[in-house]
């Protein structure tokens, strides 16, 4: 390995201390987009429901499993939105680590900052997944009430019960 002056090295170890935070800015913003796509799915199916919900054709029965679903709605974009919250403060936590390690090379005191900073984002960005997980513990709660809504209904409407075999 060539030895270099000591002002060239430093910047060059600055510079590749500086990558892993860069990396997971990358990482994060990929996180911020599938977590926003979620919300934004969320969001409609909220109106396409509450247009139902409103609509004078609507029946009692399906009106009160839109209120239950919409209980579920409104935990989950909850979550989601303090999921995307806490993406976002763990990017900018990394991007403000970048700075900071790019600073050091005038001041060296900075140092003392970078590795705390690195822990914030990683834990920030742990919630973040924590929370899309209740996500989507409540988004399959969601569908299996719409489901069961929907057999009731098919059962109502041939008029048998349900037996042992249907059961899920």
């Amino acid at each position: 390995m060539t030895v270099m002056p000591n002002g060239t090295n430093t910047a060059l170890q600055v510079l590749a201390s500086a990558v892993t935070p860069v990396v997971l800015v990358s990482a994060t913003a990929i996180l911020i987009s599938g977590v926003n796509s979620r919300h934004i799915s969320i969001a409609d199916r909220m109106r396409t429901l509450s247009r139902e919900y409103r609509d004078v054709q609507t029946n009692e029965d399906r009106r009160t499993l839109i209120e239950q679903q919409m209980w579920m709605f409104n935990k989950r974009i909850h979550l989601v939105s303090w999921a995307i919250r806490n993406l976002y403060a763990a990017a900018w936590c990394f991007v403000a680590e970048v700075l900071i390690i790019s600073a050091t090379l005038w001041r060296d005191s900075l140092v003392a900052a970078t590795v705390p900073l690195f822990l914030l984002g990683i834990v920030l960005m742990m919630v973040a997944i924590v929370m899309q997980l209740l996500e989507l513990h409540e988004a399959n709660r969601t569908l299996f009430l719409e489901v069961g809504g929907v057999i009731a209904l098919g059962r109502t409407k041939r008029g048998r019960k349900q037996g042992p075999s249907e059961r899920y």
